[in-house]
């Protein structure tokens, strides 16, 4: 348990009420518990509690005359985090010693740092190196000459390919493969050859890939995923392609081969990219976006294909409008055949006039 004013302390905040309560663990607004500690970013949220249902918040100036037990912080969800990040640093199972499960299989030359997990199942190939405080989840394959930093978690049921390099403090989520083949291959008259994939995948520090993603290797270079970029579950990087650093990719989004995304992108669910394109820092492409071309920096697009998101708009706006506007194209159609008929009436009758006069006036024989 921890005191609120050290918790104020650890975020540089500053706390209104109780300064010696006990706060045991965190909580959700929707889920208070008086022992516990939850954040409070908007006005809108303050109505869902009361003072008996929470034990404390971090929060705003503004919102903190309303709760007796408040840390103040500028950045009340940014604070949250920093506070368990901490608590949960204190728990033994962070600091759980190195072993190796009797049941994994080690290559004799592979290098397994002292403080590095190696739990039941797991396969560690010839020439793998395991970095200090490294966790190595039940059922992962590290393959031959595979590099993993320090303090990084692979769960379990990980497959990592020969080659790949990881850094420090990356996450890998479960079911996630790295480094298999990218998907290259050359027609002929006799069937599809597969070009070799000879290349291999780094994958730089502060990184976290989601449950089921693929990581291909490159054909002949690297791929690469850079500082601080966050992958959703679902996730698939082609073969050559390069994640700019501090780039976040929802779930089920594609990236086809050699493509190039920039730093410090936001990419949402379902968005899917051609081969050998590249996307400017900054970008913001909308869920179930289809990117074709480049994209200069600071680009905001969406749709299929995608497009600036505000002409995205207009289109779509003006798609829930096309049943209306098929029916006046019709009526206007029907206008138009009966303007066409009565104009065809109207000359057909005057060629009449113009005939009947021009016999008036021929001179009998």
């Amino acid at each position: 348990m921890f005191k609120l004013r050290d918790l104020a302390e650890l975020v540089n905040g500053k706390v209104k009420g109780n300064a010696d309560l006990q706060v045991a663990g965190f909580c959700s607004l929707d889920n208070p518990s008086p022992n516990s500690i939850s954040y409070l970013e908007k006005a809108k949220d303050a109505a869902k509690l009361s003072d008996i249902m929470l034990g404390a918040l971090v929060t705003t100036e503004q919102l903190a005359q309303y709760f007796p037990d408040v840390i103040i912080a500028s950045n009340p969800k940014l604070a949250f985090v920093e506070i368990m990040e901490h608590y949960l640093a204190l728990s033994p199972l962070v600091h759980q010693p190195g072993f190796v499960h009797e049941r994994a299989v080690v290559a004799a030359d592979a290098k397994i740092a002292a403080s590095a997990v190696i739990e039941a199942n797991a396969v560690i190939n010839s020439g793998a190196v395991i970095g200090e405080h490294t966790s190595i989840g039940a059922g992962t394959i590290v393959g031959p000459n595979v590099s993993i930093g320090e303090h990084t978690v692979i769960h379990a049921n990980v497959t990592l390919y020969s080659g790949v390099e990881i850094g420090n403090r990356v996450v890998i989520h479960s079911g996630t493969v790295i480094g298999a083949d990218g998907f290259g291959f050359v027609p002929t008259k006799d069937g599809h050859r597969k070009f070799p994939q000879v290349g291999s995948v780094l994958i730089e520090d502060e990184v976290e890939i989601g449950a089921n993603c693929c990581v291909d290797r490159a054909a002949l270079d690297q791929t690469v995923i850079h500082h601080g970029t966050k992958l959703d579950n679902l996730v698939q990087v082609a073969h050559g392609v390069r994640l700019g650093a501090n780039t976040v990719i929802a779930a089920q989004t594609g990236i086809s081969g050699s493509t190039r995304i920039g730093n410090w992108c936001i990419i949402g669910g379902q968005a899917g990219f051609q081969g050998h394109i590249s996307v400017g820092d900054q970008s913001i492409i909308a869920a179930q976006s289809g990117v074709f071309g480049d994209l200069p920096f600071k680009s905001k697009v969406s749709g299929y294909p995608a497009k600036p998101h505000a002409q995205s708009l207009k289109v779509l706006a003006l798609t829930f409008k096309l049943p209306e506007l098929v029916e006046k194209i019709k009526s206007l159609e029907i206008e138009l055949d009966l303007i066409s008929g009565e104009l065809k009436g109207l000359a057909k009758r005057e060629r009449r006039r113009k005939e009947e006069e021009t016999t008036s006036l021929t001179p009998e024989a």
